[in-house]
């Protein structure tokens, strides 16, 4: 009796979630998509520097750099940390559709703060 309980216990004999997985699954693509389209922004983040030549050199371009690396690299080592965590708990058969949306609002979040970096370093026209 005891050794059935055990059993259970363990991620071998936990019964699989469908609804789970397909849960993680979406928020993962959800993540990548996310990430790509906010990889392309940060690279975008260049063309605000274009209205520094107007207000004679006014801008802070290490802001800038540092809001547009951010970005470019900060987005996806939070989506590829995210993604390696749900894939382990996906395994061990562990409740993990919320570690691709936590890390979907982390992504926002860099995003936000980088932009709001590149917006502070170039003044307003």
């Amino acid at each position: 009796m005891t050794d059935e309980i055990l059993i259970e216990d363990t991620a071998e004999g936990r019964p699989p979630r469908s609804w789970d997985f397909f849960l993680t699954i979406f928020f993962i693509f959800m993540v990548l998509l996310l990430t790509g389209i906010f990889v392309v922004l940060g690279f975008g983040f260049g063309v605000a520097t274009l209205g520094c030549g107007d207000s004679g050199g006014q801008c802070n371009q290490t802001v800038v750099g540092a809001g547009s690396l951010l970005v470019i690299l900060g987005t996806p080592l939070v989506a590829l940390a995210g993604i390696v965590v749900s894939v382990v708990w996906i395994a061990r058969r562990r409740l993990s559709f919320w570690v691709p949306l936590a890390a979907a609002v982390l992504v926002i979040a860099i995003f936000v703060l980088g932009s709001f970096l590149v917006d502070l370093a170039v003044p307003a026209s």
